[in-house]
């Protein structure tokens, strides 16, 4: 089983990112714990060296604010389950979730069901890691008109040793009605970005 982790100030993941569809890289991402309360950790955003967003979570790494995939920024109650420990094999969750965003203060309710795998041993430009597989599909809430919900897909390959994710990869899509498609003019599926992490480096020791 994979416990929860124990989160410190200053340590940091730093991950390279690249476009599944057209294998362009997207550059370098830093998470680095600024702050460490009893019931929330900070998480500053930097890209190539850029801060340009900051995350909370609790401390067992479930959302307390931060962006859902190709979407908006929310806040969460109660936490967002990205995951729930101990992670072991088999293991499974589906949880609903208010998200209410954090500019027009519009709440939607929000559906993940999870999935836990199988323990691999998972090569990144940071090292080799034992890291178990955790699958995510995430029905966003966020109808608005003639666009549907966002329905997001994410597979995490989290590593106990470091506290962390060492690879991860994810997508989106959403439906739009006001676009159709074909001679049966069934609606536009609309695609997100989809992207792929790996750890380069981090500060775990």
């Amino acid at each position: 089983m994979a416990a929860a982790p124990r989160v410190k100030v200053g340590e940091y993941w730093a991950y390279a990112v690249r476009d599944r569809y057209t294998g362009s890289p997207r550059g370098l991402y830093r998470y680095t714990v600024s702050r460490v309360d009893p019931d929330r950790v900070v998480v500053d955003l930097t890209h190539d060296d850029a801060r340009v967003d900051t995350f909370i979570y609790t401390p067992d790494w479930r959302g307390l604010e931060h962006p859902l995939r190709n979407t908006k920024r929310f806040r969460y109650s109660p936490a967002f389950p990205a995951y729930v420990f101990p992670l072991y094999p088999e293991q499974t969750w589906r949880r609903i979730v208010s998200s209410t965003d954090v500019e027009t203060g519009r709440s939607y309710r929000t559906h993940v069901h999870a999935s836990v795998r199988e323990w691999r041993r998972i090569k990144v430009p940071a090292g080799e890691f034992d890291a178990i597989e955790v699958r995510r599909r995430i029905y966003a809430g966020n109808s608005e008109y003639f666009k549907l919900q966002e329905e997001i897909d994410e597979i995490d390959w989290y590593a106990p040793s470091i506290g962390q994710v060492v690879a991860s990869e994810g997508n989106s899509s959403h439906l739009d009605t006001s676009r159709t498609t074909g001679r049966f003019e069934t609606p536009m599926r609309v695609r997100g970005d989809w992207l792929i992490a790996e750890l380069v480096r981090h500060s775990v020791l």
